[in-house]
Order: C-alpha cells, then structure tokens, then sequence
C-alpha cells in the first residue's frame, strides 16, 4: 500500500510539471487560434485588457519621457507640458489600439501597431517561451527581419495563463 501511495505521488508530481512546462505554449497557441478565427469570447477570457493597457502605456510613456529629457533639459516647462500632453495621447490611442482586434493582429504578425499595409500579406511569427519566474513567462516573436518587436508577458491565472503585459523595445 505504501509503495502505491509512493508510485501515485510521483505520477501526481511528474505530471504537474509537465503542465507547469507545457502550458505557456499551449496558452499562446489558444490565443493565437483565437486570433486567427475571430473568437473575441477566448481571446477576453485569457486576457487581461485593463492590466495589458495599463502595462502599454507606462512602457510607451516612460520611452517618450526619456527622449522628453534628451530634447528638454533646456526648458523643464516645456518638458512638463509635452509630457503631460503625451500622456493624454499615450492613453487614448492605447486605449483604441488594445482590443481584441489589435491583439489580435500582434500575435499573428508581431507588430504592436496596426496600419502597415502589407498586414495581411505577411507570414505569421512564432513565439518563442522565457520564463520570467515560476507565475510568470514572457512570448518573445521570432522574426527574420532583424528588428525588434514587442514581447508578451503573461501572468499565472490559477491553472491557466493570462496576457497581463507588454515590453515595447
């Protein structure tokens, strides 16, 4: 009895590693399937909109604010006033970029804005996983084209994962 008490233990600790290991690519690939297809319904259930666009534009607003301060360090009120109105422009276009369509567009072509024409014409990117700590990974895109693209983070939401953030280069 104990010996079978030992065996399942193992079996019970061998598969939630596996889980542990293989659920990040299988969170990315329900997303991107989901974006493929249109479901807006899987794409709002495993992400998290608010923390995605909070997280898009402190990364955007903290890039304005240092080239703010390369440009500025002349004139402190002017700095102050361009910040203040790139934060206004920040949030709104943030807000009307994130949604499921704009999201949507990122994980199939790697791009954080929409409007490049050639959109639709483009292959689609893998992602590759890094894990950031145990509750946390990061989907880095593959891409040939030499530049850099905007990374996901994606946060442990009880079993599954959720996309909570991005890091604009």
């Amino acid at each position: 009895m104990r010996r079978l008490v030992i065996v399942l233990g193992v079996i019970v600790l061998v598969a939630l590693a596996g889980w542990q290991a293989m659920s990040p690519w299988m969170a990315l690939d329900t997303l991107r399937d989901a974006a493929r297809e249109g479901d807006t319904v899987t794409l709002e259930q495993n992400i998290d909109f608010p923390a995605l666009r909070e997280s898009a534009k402190s990364e955007l607003y903290q890039q304005v604010q240092a080239e703010a301060r390369k440009h500025d360090a002349n004139d402190p009120l002017a700095g102050l006033l361009g910040s203040e109105l790139a934060k206004r422009f920040i949030s709104g276009t943030v807000d009307a970029l994130v949604t499921p369509g704009g999201v949507s567009a990122m994980l199939i072509t790697g791009k954080a804005l929409p409007g490049d024409k050639d959109a639709d014409t483009q292959p689609e990117i893998d992602w590759h996983v890094k894990w950031v700590g145990p509750r946390t990974f990061r989907a880095v895109p593959e891409t040939k084209d030499g530049k850099a693209h905007p990374s996901l983070i994606f946060k442990r939401a009880g079993l599954s994962w959720k996309l909570a953030g991005i890091d604009i280069p």
